[in-house]
Order: structure tokens, then C-alpha cells, then sequence
């Protein structure tokens, strides 16, 4: 097996771009590799694959001034060689130039032969002294462009975001977006509390800081160890969750004593911070599509400590009161969406989604918030989700409902639920939670908290 970061980056960009997975899944497919180098050659390759994809666009614009063949007709193995050597040179100050372009040239020499070792040398060597005088376009005469290329964002959904948010926003929106997020975790208070967390912390981790919002959160960059070797870890402590994820949870606000049922849990961040706002009594139904998720979700709860959630495999699409002994005080749909939210921490998202993904994803999510209502008791409540900032997943899902379900009206009540209304400059006039990176430095969230009519 190859001990060498820049070749197992390689490999993991190259087999993600040729398959329908997510980076999260290729990086599990190559993880025995990984596993095997040292913590800075570790370092390196993670920096390296999460870079390339979070500036692949400017990259493939510097990249195509020195390439006499058009990156469409380079071979897929010699483009993410070259657009790894190029973000070498071009975001890595402490990698020399002549050290990128050596290594880079070897391995294209190794594995495809001379002709193609040539290549790379030859692009890489115009490169070199040049690709900082390449100009970016016409900001005056195409906005769009403009930010699709200085932001490494494909020009569709510049396009569609300049619409959306104007100029300055979508400007500043991407600034964020192309920076490295903070490590954001949620105490878990049924072991203990955020201040003796945060302590233990910063003997492991710096510029620990508790999050404004989420009332349990915890954010730290620069672990001094791999995070599930940290003792507090193993202790189950604490879950990796951002700010803007835990911040829904306090918006649904179980209460202890209640039946709740989160409809699509995955792997069980939110279902576990629900745990936790319940002091562990009551009874959750997690359900979700995938058993494989479900499983790594009871694991997770026992490392928590928590007893009172069951699982149960299902498609919410197919699902019905049917499926379940009784109606729920309160229904979590976090629903399966773009995920166009949370690009800061997923670069591979945005060059893998189209604009048809969010007209198929947005009817998709209409039908399953209505499936979802139908399992709300009387007078309870249903929290939609979505780590989205697109109109197509957000407003327009739920007027669309409220249309139709005339026995469903936005709850505004939210306050009394959460402590000082910590949370009210996050919710809009219309009563819907908005986060954005920008902003407010968290992923981009959407939820709408509706309650069911009581029965008369």
C-alpha cells in the first residue's frame, strides 16, 4: 500500500469524482490508507483534498491559461495531479514551488510514463511564474462570472444566488464559505456541563469558545489529536454537531415526558441533543431510509448514555400513522435536501448538485412534509429542516403546505420554549429560523416550526 499523501489525495479525489458517493464516502473508502500516515502527512492529505475542492474553480480557470490541451480532454488522473500541484503552489506557503512540480512530474512519470510526465512538467513549469498575473473577469461587465471563478463556485449557482441575495451578498456569502470552519460539538449534558467541557478542551484544542446561539455548543480549531481520542470522547461527552444543527433542535424544544419521533434521523446528531432536552425520559422513534445509519446511531447513543430512543427502518414517502402505535407530541423532519448550506464544510457538494436537484429534491420534501403531519397529535408540533438556503427547499415547501393543510398554522410561540429567547434575531418576521455562514459564522439552516390545530 502507497504511504504517501499526495498520491492517496489523488486517489481519493479521482475515485470520488468518478462515482456517485459523497467526499465523506470515498474518504471512508480509502480510510486504511490514511490511517497509515503520520499526523502531518495526514494533515497534508486532508489539506489537500478539501482544498482542491474548495478552489477548483479558480484553480481549472489558472490551469487552463498554461494547458494547450482543454481540460475537458485531459485525462481525469493528470487534471486532479495537476489541480493538486497547482493548489500546492498557489495556497500552500510552506510547500515550494520547485518541491509541488517535482513531486507531481515523478508521479505522473511512475504511473503513466514519459509523455505524460512531459505534460505535467511543461504546464506546471508556464505555471509557475505566471499564474498570479492571470486576471480574473470583468467584475463591471459579468458579477456572475466574476464570483463563479474568484470563488470557485459553478457559474449556475452564481448565477442563481446573485439573483437571490444581490451582489454584496452573494460576495460576502462566498468569502465565508471558502474559509476553513471552526470545530463546532454539543455538550452532552446528561454527563456533564458546557463550562467543564470547555476547560478539558483547552488542554487539547485551541481558541475554544462557547457558540452564541446553541446553548450547549462548543467550537475549537487546531486539535492537538485526533478527536475520538480525546478522553471526553470516549467518555461520550460530547457529539460533533454545528451551531446552526443544534440550534433546530432547541426550535422543536421536547420537552421530558414526550413521544417524539424524528423522522429522518441519519445518523442521530439532532436525535441525540433531542435525548438530551428530554433529561432522557420519554420515548423518540428514529426512523430513516438506511438501517446502516441507524445502526452507527444506536452505538452512538450508548457512548451517550441514552436509553429512551428505538429505531425503525422506513421510507417517510411510504410511511403512515400505521407504522407506529401513536401520534407524536412533536415531529423533527430534517429532510433530505441539497445541502447547498453546509458547502463550507462539504466542498464536494457544489460541483455534484445541479439546479434540477433542487426542483426534484423541493417536490420531494413537499410530499414528506405532509407525510410527516399526518403522525402530529392534535395541538402538537412538526419542525421542517433543511441545511439549505435555497427559496425552492425553504418558504416555498411550507406555503405551499400551509395551503393545503389548512389544520397546520406557523407557531410563533417559540420563545416561551427557549430560554432568554436566545435564539429571536434568528427568526424572521414570518416566523422562520435562517442562519447563513456569512453571517453568522454557523452552516446555513432553514426551519419552520408549525403547530396542528387542536381538536375542537
Amino acid at each position: 500500500m502507497i504511504n504517501d499523501p499526495r498520491h492517496i489525495a489523488l486517489n481519493v479525489l479521482v475515485f470520488w469524482q468518478k462515482s456517485s458517493h459523497t467526499l465523506d464516502k470515498s474518504l471512508e473508502n480509502h480510510s486504511e490508507a490514511i490511517l497509515l500516515l503520520s499526523k502531518k502527512d495526514k494533515s497534508l492529505c486532508n489539506a489537500l483534498i478539501f482544498g482542491v475542492l474548495r478552489h477548483r474553480g479558480y484553480i481549472d480557470w489558472t490551469l487552463s491559461a498554461f494547458s494547450n490541451t482543454s481540460l475537458e480532454k485531459i485525462n481525469i488522473n493528470l487534471l486532479y495531479l495537476l489541480r493538486i500541484a497547482l493548489f500546492q503552489m498557489m495556497y500552500m506557503d510552506r510547500i515550494p514551488v520547485f518541491a509541488a512540480i517535482n513531486t507531481s512530474v515523478d508521479m505522473a512519470k511512475k504511473k503513466w510514463g514519459k509523455k505524460a510526465a512531459g505534460f505535467v512538467n511543461a504546464v506546471l513549469r508556464k505555471a509557475a511564474d505566471n499564474f498570479s498575473t492571470i486576471p480574473l473577469p470583468d467584475e463591471k461587465k459579468n458579477k456572475s462570472k466574476f464570483i463563479s471563478v474568484k470563488f470557485s463556485l459553478p457559474l449556475w449557482l452564481s448565477r442563481k444566488w446573485n439573483h437571490a441575495f444581490g451582489f454584496e451578498k452573494t460576495y460576502m456569502l462566498c468569502q465565508q464559505i471558502n474559509t476553513i470552519p471552526q470545530i463546532t460539538l454539543r455538550t452532552n449534558t446528561l454527563k456533564g456541563d458546557r463550562q467543564s467541557l470547555a476547560k478539558k478542551l483547552c488542554l487539547v484544542a485551541k481558541n475554544v469558545q462557547l457558540t452564541d446561539y446553541a446553548l450547549q455548543g462548543i467550537s475549537f480549531t487546531n486539535p492537538r489529536i485526533p478527536i475520538h481520542e480525546f478522553d471526553a470522547f470516549k467518555q461520550g461527552l460530547f457529539q460533533i454537531q454545528d451551531e446552526a444543527a443544534q440550534i433546530v433542535t432547541q426550535f422543536l424544544a421536547p420537552r421530558p415526558g414526550e413521544k417524539i419521533l424524528d423522522a429522518c434521523a441519519g445518523f442521530g446528531g439532532k436525535t441525540g441533543h433531542i435525548a438530551q432536552l428530554m433529561e432522557n425520559k420519554g420515548t423518540i422513534i428514529a426512523t430513516d431510509v438506511e438501517p446502516k445509519k441507524l445502526e452507527s446511531l444506536e452505538i452512538e447513543s450508548k457512548r451517550l448514555g441514552i436509553t429512551i430512543i428505538k429505531t425503525k427502518p422506513l421510507n417517510l414517502l411510504k410511511a403512515s400513522i400505521k407504522d407506529f402505535e401513536f401520534y407524536f407530541d412533536r415531529v423533527l423532519m430534517d429532510a433530505p435536501c441539497t445541502g447547498l448550506g453546509v458547502i463550507r464544510r462539504n466542498p464536494d457538494t457544489k460541483w455534484k448538485r445541479s439546479k434540477n436537484d433542487i426542483a426534484h429534491l423541493s417536490a420531494q420534501q413537499k410530499k414528506m412534509l405532509n407525510t410527516a403531519a399526518n403522525l402530529v397529535k392534535p395541538g402538537g408540533l412538526l419542525v421542517y429542516a433543511v441545511c439549505s438556503c435555497e427559496k425552492e427547499e425553504n418558504e416555498d415547501v411550507i406555503l405551499k403546505f400551509l395551503n393545503k393543510r389548512t389544520d397546520f398554522s406557523i407557531d410563533k410561540a417559540y420563545e416561551s420554549d427557549i430560554n432568554n429567547k436566545i435564539m429571536t434575531p434568528l427568526i424572521s418576521k414570518s416566523g422562520f429560523l435562517k442562519t447563513y455562514p456569512d453571517i453568522n459564522n454557523m452552516d446555513g439552516f432553514f426551519a419552520a416550526r408549525l403547530k396542528r390545530k387542536s381538536k375542537s
